[in-house]
């Protein structure tokens, strides 16, 4: 049988969250992790010869303009996402980009628009969607299991000592919760009415240390979502890697006329407890076995590959809803400055 070609990558930024795509597109069958971009030449140097990577390059752009790539990877810093995600879609080849796609509800329109003017495959990294709970929930919804939905209310609190690296860079909503509110849009599959917010801010930063949301959604179900960075030292450690450890106290409870549910992330089957305290390795996001990146974000880059292969959207990821989301998160930030309910 004659093998299928491979789908030529090119990934742009190999932070932390890089570092795993690099690893997952390197791993993954008819795909050939093909080019590289990172300004941090020692990084650069490392990854290219871990993965024996053809292509190397200095900038997103550089690798954007590459010919011969099949298909785009961005995860480069949020703030760099509008510009190259721009040049990428011109391309009119697939791209991923990691969430969020972009600043604001405008921008994200604008990438939108030129997806479409030139046949772009644009997906939105939202793991959660691929996580094996949350598919379980979806699919619950999806078969009526719940009856008509109450309430659904969603938590992200994180470790205080993440704090600084986002206090001044982008607005916590932007940040953390907009997981939550893709959850919501996703599993509501309904619109935002409204939406009133209130924050908490310690400091004088660009970002608020906590904020809270109440969201109408047409379909009368009712969203709550939390987030705040004071999860203190001591907290179980559910998060490892070589530059990022720490606790993501997230949870995620469903009303319904018929039967309830709450998915809490610290409730994990595997706990290990040392003298630095407990650790609850994650063995749904990313867990690393026999040096593969597995789990949820495996499964959403085998979903972008096989999409950008057969040159068609996903089934799991929708472009729209990110977009949403962005609206609904511009949204909350106003309710929160203004003091008032903000009608979308």
């Amino acid at each position: 049988m004659e093998s299928t070609k491979s789908l030529r990558v090119g990934l742009a930024g190999l932070g932390r969250f890089g570092n795993m795509h690099a690893n997952i597109f390197h791993t993954l069958p008819n795909v050939e992790l093909f080019a590289i971009a990172e300004p941090r030449a020692e990084q650069l140097a490392f990854i290219g010869t871990k993965y024996n990577v053809k292509r190397q390059y200095k900038s997103a752009e550089e690798l954007i303009n590459d010919n011969e790539i099949d298909a785009i990877a961005i995860v480069t810093p949020d703030d760099q996402h509008h510009q190259q995600c721009l040049a990428a879609v011109a391309t009119g080849k697939p791209v991923f980009i990691e969430k969020p796609l972009a600043a604001n509800f405008v921008e994200a329109n604008e990438l939108r628009q030129a997806a479409e003017n030139s046949g772009s495959i644009l997906q939105v990294g939202f793991i959660l969607r691929y996580e094996l709970n949350h598919r379980l929930i979806k699919q619950q919804i999806n078969q009526k299991e719940f009856g008509e939905l109450i309430s659904i209310r969603t938590k992200r609190n994180l470790s205080s000592s993440w704090f600084a690296a986002i206090a001044d860079r982008v607005h916590t909503i932007y940040e953390s919760s907009i997981h939550d509110l893709d959850l919501l849009l996703w599993l509501t599959n309904s619109k935002p009415i409204c939406v009133t917010a209130h924050e908490r801010r310690l400091g004088d930063h660009l970002s608020p240390e906590a904020c809270i949301a109440l969201i109408k959604f047409e379909n009368n179900c009712i969203g709550i979502t939390e987030t705040s960075w004071f999860v203190p030292k001591g907290a179980p450690t559910n998060v490892s890697t070589s530059s990022w450890n720490g606790c993501i106290d997230s949870e995620l409870v469903i009303v319904g006329s018929n039967k309830s549910i709450q998915l809490r992330s610290l409730d994990s089957t595997l706990q290990v407890w040392s003298n630095e305290g407990i650790n609850s390795p994650d063995g749904n996001l990313w867990p690393e076995i026999d040096e593969k990146i597995q789990g949820a974000l495996r499964e959403e880059l085998i979903d972008f590959s096989n999409c950008a292969s057969a040159k068609s959207k996903s089934k799991i990821a929708n472009l729209d809803q990110a977009i949403n989301g962005l609206q609904l998160a511009d949204a909350i930030v106003e309710s929160a400055s203004k003091g008032t309910t903000i009608l979308i």
